[in-house]
């Protein structure tokens, strides 16, 4: 049994430390003619969801006024406690919203497509969990369904929902997206490949990856040694097909 997207609340990260980037916040580099940030915020806020929450720093005041309007903005004023408390707080300003179902985005990818969130929750109800990677290789965007919600609230550290993911008390289902889609941007040469990726997309806009071209498999429950929710995608090409 799938949960409707109208039962789901999407969250969508955007105060990381982004330390491997340098100095300036990535998430407001230009990527084409918007902020990185626009370009997931943008899909998420097309979708007709019961709600969107938004985890933003307090200091940086041009991501939240970027998101205002759109999302549910909580701050998360200990960006320095990892990816596991920005989960944990997003968490507990979705769960007022009663949801059945919860979506965690990341600010940094920048090529995630409405299907993907819908191919996601339309999995749920068989699996507690539901993530865009491959076996093994866990990746963001992750759903969540109400069994793992008292554990993301009380997430810490920099591992993000990896405990949860890979304890074995959950049963998780990898939907094996298309790679190209689950770029993220941590380090300037990404974001170089993000925007000659953007180009390409631009050349070629009926390609179009859909779902029936993402093969769900299903992931062990076991432990998962090298699952991480940041995982980088499998090795990128600069020539790799549009999504």
């Amino acid at each position: 049994m799938s949960v409707p997207l109208n039962r789901v609340v999407v969250m969508l990260l955007a105060s990381g430390l982004s330390r491997r980037y340098g100095r300036r916040d990535k998430l407001m580099a230009r990527l084409g003619h918007k902020p990185l940030i626009d370009h997931s915020a943008d899909v998420i806020a097309s979708l007709q969801v019961l709600a969107r929450v938004a985890v933003c720093p307090p200091d940086h005041h041009s991501i939240r006024n970027s998101l205002a309007g759109r999302f549910v903005i909580a701050l998360n004023k200990k960006p320095k406690h990892g990816l596991g408390h920005s989960i944990a707080v997003g968490v507990q300003v979705a769960l007022q919203f009663k949801p059945d179902a919860i979506v965690v985005c990341m600010g940094d990818m920048a090529f995630i497509e409405p299907w993907l969130i819908e191919a996601l929750t339309a999995k749920l109800g068989d699996v507690d969990i539901v993530h865009a990677g491959a076996p093994g290789r866990v990746h963001p965007p992750t759903a969540f369904g109400a069994a793992c919600f008292d554990q993301l609230s009380q997430l810490e550290g920099d591992d993000g929902a990896k405990k949860i993911i890979g304890q074995g008390g959950f049963r998780v289902l990898g939907l094996n997206a298309p790679p190209p889609i689950l770029l993220d941007v941590d380090t300037r040469e990404e974001l170089d490949f993000a925007r000659r990726q953007l180009a390409v997309r631009a050349r070629y806009p009926q390609q179009q990856i859909t779902p029936e071209r993402a093969t769900p498999c299903t992931t062990s429950s076991k432990p998962l040694a090298a699952a991480a929710e940041q995982a980088p995608p499998t090795p990128r090409r600069a020539n790799a097909r549009p999504s």
